[in-house]
């Protein structure tokens, strides 16, 4: 938990074989390395690792429908994934009894920075919001046993803005409900950290220039976080 949100959890990733350059060279020794899993509670590790499996199923899938609404190539993202940096994080918001200090949210208000996210969120109180296109901050809340899918950055970058990155936060609950807990499970959806992020085709022209230079998913992801724990440090 740091010091500006309110919340604890625990972030695995893939476990590929760690023989493969990709994985020990360049970025790839920042973001992979084994797991740590706790003892308990028993069969934590095999239900996470199915549940990864599955939700990066689920995301592949989502990048083929992206690349035909985009007019390109079904498979013109497989290669991009193929050795996802993606993994997945387990969220508790605990209970407030002490109020926030002000400003201080369960999570603060943040854009993704890979591809998409699959969320699935209880809905209790202090819950999911998104800025809407309109200015305002509204409450997310699905009906029982659907996910909520957040784009990220690099689609972003990739669509040059035709689809933005969802500005979201996880707000506090009321005061007379500050007993409420809440777990989320979030699945972050990224390329591979020696990935190029380039404007494709279909989203640049006359009268739409390209916003945003080629970067490698690794370069853009490392300087995010670097620049977050800087901002953390100076709060």
């Amino acid at each position: 938990m740091n010091r500006k949100d309110i919340e604890d959890h625990h972030s695995p990733g893939s476990s590929p074989t760690l023989t493969f350059s990709c994985y020990t060279e360049g970025h790839g020794k920042d973001f992979f390395s084994p797991n740590l899993w706790p003892e308990r509670p028993a069969g934590m590790r095999k239900a996470f690792e199915a549940y990864y499996r599955a939700l990066g199923g689920i995301g592949d899938e989502l990048m083929r429908i992206f690349a035909l609404a985009l007019g390109i190539d079904e498979r013109f993202f497989d290669d991009k994934i193929t050795r996802s940096i993606s993994h997945i994080r387990f969220n508790k918001y605990m209970a407030q009894k002490e109020a926030p200090l002000p400003g201080q949210l369960r999570a603060g208000a943040h854009t993704d920075y890979g591809t998409l996210t699959i969320l699935y969120g209880e809905d209790r109180p202090g819950g999911l919001q998104a800025f809407s296109p309109d200015g305002e901050w509204i409450d997310v809340r699905p009906p029982p046993g659907a996910f909520v899918v957040n784009i990220g950055d690099m689609m972003a970058r990739w669509t040059n803005d035709r689809w933005v990155s969802t500005l979201h936060r996880v707000v506090n609950p009321p005061r007379s409900e500050h007993r409420a807990e809440r777990l989320s499970i979030a699945f972050f959806h990224q390329p591979g950290h020696d990935v190029e992020i380039r404007c494709v085709e279909t989203c640049h022209g006359p009268g739409n220039p390209v916003r945003y230079p080629p970067v490698t998913y690794g370069d853009y992801r490392f300087g995010k976080v670097v620049s977050s724990r800087i901002e953390e440090d100076e709060a």
